[in-house]
């Protein structure tokens, strides 16, 4: 059989906030629900539970087997099931939780989804920090990519073109680095758009904004404030030809 090697009590957060009893006695989460919420409020099935039902108040618990990864449901399904540290989980028991947790985890991508776009990384972070095993993450995801509700490459495109009047170009690619998104399609995004306008162009003109917004006057900067401007466009990801270019229109009344 597969045991329960423990139960614990955590937060919204996913920070461990009760996993034992100071006086000896078996843990079994039915006791910290009936302190937390009352019997007579126990949550209902996960397959039952609408999105927002889950009250901040709520009690969750991550359960650490001996066999699979832990997962995370709410206290008052764990108590109903019985589950304790230290006893064997049913098999059946252990499917029936993995379904709801697949049901569970495809909702809360529903709801993510259907207010933004996210790239693969981020979701599947959201759903790492709600407690769904990897397992079920990943099936969830196969699922959205082969529906198309999750693309990668769809969200670089979006991504550029929605920012292209307002970001560097090495900005925009350090953004949807740290987002997860290959290389490959943040270049193809961009060679996508290249086709439609002159980057360089683009650029230059972000920087006459910039330049217009700082109150930039070449007549009046000295060397001082001229270094101090440039290197607040280098900050910006500007690369330095473009810089020089557009001050130099700037100094020649452009």
């Amino acid at each position: 059989m597969n045991k329960i090697l423990s139960i614990e009590k955590i937060d919204r957060f996913g920070r461990v906030i009760e996993s034992g009893r100071d006086d000896g006695r078996d843990y079994g989460i039915e006791d910290s629900v009936r302190e937390m919420e009352g019997a007579a409020h126990a949550e209902p099935s996960l397959r039952n539970l609408p999105a927002g039902r889950r009250g901040r108040g709520s009690v969750r618990v991550r359960v650490t087997p001996e066999e699979g990864k832990p997962f995370t449901i709410s206290g008052g399904r764990a108590a109903r099931l019985g589950l304790r540290a230290g006893e064997d989980l049913a098999p059946e028991v252990y499917q029936e939780i993995l379904q709801e947790l697949r049901a569970s985890c495809m909702q809360r991508c529903g709801t993510l989804l259907g207010s933004r776009d996210y790239p693969e990384r981020r979701l599947r972070t959201k759903l790492e920090d709600v407690g769904y095993p990897a397992s079920v993450i990943e099936e969830c995801m196969d699922k959205l990519r082969q529906a198309r509700y999750l693309d990668d490459r769809r969200y670089a495109q979006t991504y550029v073109r929605s920012h292209l009047s307002d970001r560097s170009r090495l900005r925009i690619r350090r953004d949807l680095s740290e987002r997860g998104i290959p290389d490959e399609y943040i270049e193809e995004a961009f060679a996508e758009i290249e086709e439609e306008a002159d980057p360089d162009q683009v650029q230059m003109d972000q920087i006459r904004r910039l330049l217009k917004k700082r109150g930039y006057d070449p007549g009046e900067a000295d060397y001082a404030m001229r270094q101090k401007t440039m290197a607040f466009l280098h900050r910006k990801g500007y690369e330095t030809d473009l810089i020089r270019r557009a001050m130099e229109d700037a100094e020649s009344g452009y």
